[in-house]
Order: structure tokens, then sequence, then C-alpha cells
């Protein structure tokens, strides 16, 4: 078995700014994220629903923030305990076959030995377009997908060196935050839906007990408050898991070329994954994100709105590694 599988470094270095950047700090970084964003959830969750209640009902104020607060947490237990199951069969991912898939399990057991982390459970997509990606809570609950047409693509140092990008990602709990990130994104987005339905269906019922000018421009704030938060909180939401899964990427390459120790390899199968023409990679949106190159080419990009950054930028930090 072919192994270049010393114990990863817990320091690298930026080929483009020089910088040295600690992977502990990194791993410690993201678990800081994943909690904050679960309290920044909660507390724009409420401030919406007491906003909603405000300009509805708000003699059901206590329920409505009850409410808020029960979507929160219950987002995020689910992403916490669940969030690797509900990527997997948004990708449509099936357990390898210990008979079927030997190699590919081969080459997992052994690049998780110099990542230093255990072997995460191994799923496979059916799918000719060439991809992977990691998914779980930590390093002890965590599980790898790849595509059949990743594994007929690529040679092994090249599988290798996708392999310990996405081991990287579950060494230093880009999974969490990543997991997390959706959560935030999907509650808001529930909250959100929720007002403009009781705005459609019910109205804007006067407000009792507060007649006259002042408490009609109390409630007229109230609403203008309400309809900036829910229209920005979710774009804000998704450009920051957008920008957070870009530069993830980077790190995630640089920690995955050190794994291996040849970052050669990881280019070369970056370079086959761009030139790949064939049909696109069809999952569900909320995983698209989550995968080593992004489904949708277009969206291996530098704008705002694009989940992995350009394949070729990629390609030329490797290769000055």
């Amino acid at each position: 078995m072919q192994s270049r599988a010393k114990q990863a470094p817990d320091v690298i270095t930026d080929v483009i700014t020089g910088k040295r950047i600690n992977l502990l700090d990194w791993k410690a970084a993201n678990v800081r994220a994943s909690i904050m964003l679960s309290l920044l959830m909660i507390a724009l969750l409420v401030i919406i629903a007491y906003l909603l209640a405000q300009v509805t009902y708000p003699e059901y104020s206590l329920l409505f923030v009850g409410g808020a607060i029960i979507i929160a947490a219950t987002q995020n237990m689910t992403a916490y305990w669940f969030g690797d199951q509900i990527a997997l069969r948004g990708a449509a991912a099936q357990p390898a076959n210990k008979d079927q898939h030997r190699y590919l399990i081969n080459v997992t057991e052994a690049v998780a030995i110099g990542a230093g982390i255990p072997t995460p459970k191994i799923y496979v997509i059916d799918a000719d377009a060439p991809n992977a990606f990691a998914t779980g809570r930590n390093p002890e609950h965590s599980s790898i997908a790849v595509t059949t047409g990743l594994l007929a693509l690529l040679d092994r140092q090249e599988l290798e060196g996708v392999i310990a990008h996405e081991l990287a990602h579950i060494k230093h709990f880009d999974v969490l935050l990543s997991s997390m990130l959706a959560a935030t994104l999907g509650a808001i987005l529930l909250l959100r839906d929720v007002a403009f339905r009781a705005r459609y269906y019910g109205g804007v019922p006067r407000r009792r007990g507060r007649q006259g000018e002042g408490g009609g421009n109390a409630q007229a704030i109230m609403m203008l408050l309400l309809v900036v938060l829910l229209v920005l909180a979710p774009l804000m939401a998704t450009l920051l898991k957008l920008a957070v899964s870009r530069k993830r990427e980077f790190l995630a390459d640089a920690a995955g070329a050190y794994i291996t120790r040849n970052p050669e390899g990881l280019a070369r199968a970056l370079q086959k994954l761009r030139d790949y023409s064939g049909a696109p990679l069809k999952v569900s949106e909320g995983v698209e994100h989550m995968f080593f190159t992004s489904p949708k080419q277009r969206l291996n990009a530098a704008n705002l709105f694009a989940t992995h950054p350009p394949i070729e930028d990629r390609i030329n930090r490797l290769q000055r590694m």
C-alpha cells in the first residue's frame, strides 16, 4: 500500500501570503464560530418573532418568542446530531461495499492514519460526475462520500489528495461549522416563510390598547424593522455561508497536501475535475457547498454567490507548494 502518511503538522504556510497558519487555531475557531452561530440564530429568531408578534398579535408575544426558541433549538440539535445523515440522503449516498469498494476503503484508511483521525464511514454516490464531500459533527462521528465517477477518473495519488482534503475538513471541524451555517439559514428562512404567509392570509390586525398616532408610529417602525430583518437576514446568512465555504476550501487544500506530502496529486485531481465535461452531479441545493468542487461549474468562481473559489486558483496554490 502506497503511503506518505507521516503525521500531519499542526502549522502550515500559506504560499500566497507567506503567513504561517496554526491548524489547531483553525479547529478552535470553527468550534467557537459554531457556538456563536447557534447563539446568534436564537437571538435573531427571537427578535424576528417578537417584532412579528408586535405587528400582528401583541398579546401573544410570549407564545411567538417561545415558538422561535423551540425552532432554533430544534434546528441546532438536528444540525448537530443528524446533519450528516441529512447531507448523505440529499446526495443519494449509499454505504461502501467492502468487496466492491475495497480500493476506496484502503485508500481512505491509509490517509486517515496520516491525518491522525479515525477512519470515517465511507459512502459512494452512483454518478458519473467526479466529486466528493465530507460531513459529520467531529472526527469520531464523520462520513465521507465519493462518486463512482471520481473513482473511475483519478489515479491513486490523485484520489489520496481528494480524500486528504475531505479529511482535513473533518479534522478541523469545518463540517460542524458548515452544518451550523446551514441550520442558521434554514431557521431564518422557515420563520420568514411563516411571517409572510401570516401576513398574506391573515393580514395585520389593529393593535389593541395602543390607539393614536404614537401607537401607529411604533407599529410602523416595528413593521419596517421586521421587513428589513426578513429580507436581509437570509441574504446575509447565505453570503456568510458561501464566504466561509470558499475560505475553508483553500485551507483544506493546503492541509490535505501536507497530509499526503504530495500537493501535485491534489492539483492533478483538480485539473481533471476542471476539465470534466459530462453530465453535472444532481444533488440537493442544501449540500452543494459541501462538495470538493461545486456540482455547478459556474459556482467555482470569485463572485459573492460562489460556493467554491476558482479551481484555477486552487491549482496554482498547490503547484507553488
